[in-house]
């Protein structure tokens, strides 16, 4: 079977490729069942660990670029590990999803006191309004590949590939000159409350990446279904897990960034 070229990295057929060719027929196959309750515990991990990060964050606000330097180390450092080693998952995935739970609740606390500044108040906070949002989309998601209403083909995904390349690219970017205090505009998020131009063009560039990000986690949809029907090993599911738990946090980062854009440019407006 060819399996899709996902979108995702971690997903890469060249990564998943040697596990299927060398499972044999005794092996216990993965499961659809199986990487949902696998990504689903990753999910549980991370959500205890925002809980952390955002109490740690507001007892010592200084730590913030500290801990954003070292949840992109770790991302990185987890997706080298796993490169050819998806049995390694078991064991690190709960560790991607602590490091980056923990990331994401500290920015959480930050963008509530950005807002807090401002007079702007979001109901539930930035993290609940992102964690709803992301729900959404992602319930959005499963709704439309279990229809059969969206399948990825390889052009697609190779479009949504160079896509999800050049988004990075950028962010990497914008994240080493933050350090040296330059913004990006329409990507670094505003500082000042109410509408603009130029604030409506970084919330319609935030909403295509928001896109971006969903059609990605549909191509990993996919390419988790191909594995099992290939006869992926059980031991794939924790790597399977993993890589729609990367999709899933990119979702959820790109709806706190917008739910504190919309409450900027709404919340922020003056009769």
């Amino acid at each position: 079977m060819r399996m899709l070229e996902s979108s995702n990295p971690v997903l890469a057929q060249g990564r998943l490729g040697p596990a299927l060719h060398n499972a044999s027929a005794e092996q216990a196959t993965a499961t659809v069942g199986g990487v949902v309750n696998k990504t689903s515990l990753c999910i549980g991990v991370a959500v205890v660990f925002g809980a952390i990060g955002n109490s740690v964050v507001q007892a010592n606000p200084g730590l913030l670029p500290l801990i954003s330097i070292v949840s992109f180390v770790a991302a990185l450092g987890v997706g080298f590990a796993l490169y050819g080693r998806p049995a390694w998952a078991a064991f690190l995935a709960p560790v991607y999803a602590a490091t980056q739970g923990f990331f994401l609740g500290a920015i959480a606390l930050v963008l509530d006191s950005m807002l807090a500044k401002q007079g702007i108040s979001v109901a539930g906070g930035v993290a609940l309004q992102a964690f709803v949002i992301t729900i959404g989309v992602s319930g959005a998601c499963l709704f439309l590949y279990r229809s059969g209403a969206v399948r990825i083909s390889q052009r697609g995904a190779f479009i949504l590939w160079v896509a999800v390349l050049g988004i990075a690219a950028t962010y990497l970017i914008s994240f080493v000159l933050s350090f040296f205090g330059v913004s990006v505009p329409f990507l670094s998020l505003p500082t000042e409350a109410g509408g603009s131009n130029a604030a409506y063009i970084g919330l319609a560039i935030n909403g295509v990446i928001l896109l971006v990000a969903a059609f990605t986690l549909l191509a990993d949809m996919q390419q988790v279904d191909q594995a099992v029907s290939g006869g992926a090993p059980a031991s794939c599911e924790w790597y399977l897990a993993y890589g729609l738990l990367v999709s899933l946090i990119w979702i959820y980062l790109e709806s706190m960034k917008m739910v504190f854009r919309l409450a900027m440019i709404f919340g922020g407006k003056r009769d």
